[in-house]
This record gives structure tokens, C-alpha cells and sequence, in this order.
């Protein structure tokens, strides 16, 4: 089962590593739920902060699977 999680760039705070934040909007006074993904799954016109896509990740796993633009659909 795959999850479709929607994500804002906060920036790259570490080497290799994008800060996002998950849910953008929604939880920690709308400020919602910082994740670290690995910089070369992130295209690079993506890798800006504020950019706004969509993470494909296994709902058993936790494994990130791909990154989608946001106005793709399912």
C-alpha cells in the first residue's frame, strides 16, 4: 500500500540530506511534520525552498519510493 504525502522544502540543513515539511498546513500550528529525504530522489528544479511535490512512500515500510510533481494525480 502506498501513501501519496503532499511536502513543502524548508531547505537543505544537512549535506545529502532535503529538509521538508510534510502536511504543510495542517498540525504544529500549520506548520506540519519536518522529514529529511535523500537529495538525489528530489529533481533538481524541485530542490528550492518553498517547492511544493508529492512523496510516494510504503505504508509498511516507510521507504520513500519516488517523488511527483503536486498537480499530478493519482
Amino acid at each position: 500500500m502506498l501513501d501519496q504525502i503532499p511536502v513543502q522544502v524548508l531547505g537543505c540543513l544537512k549535506p545529502g540530506i532535503i529538509t521538508v515539511i510534510a502536511f504543510p498546513g495542517v498540525g504544529m500550528l500549520d506548520g506540519g511534520l519536518p522529514m529529511e529525504l535523500p537529495t538525489e530522489m528530489i529533481p533538481v528544479e524541485l530542490r528550492m525552498p518553498n517547492s511544493e511535490f508529492i512523496v510516494v512512500c510504503n505504508k509498511q515500510s516507510g521507504e520513500f519510493i519516488q517523488v511527483l510533481p503536486k498537480d499530478s494525480s493519482k
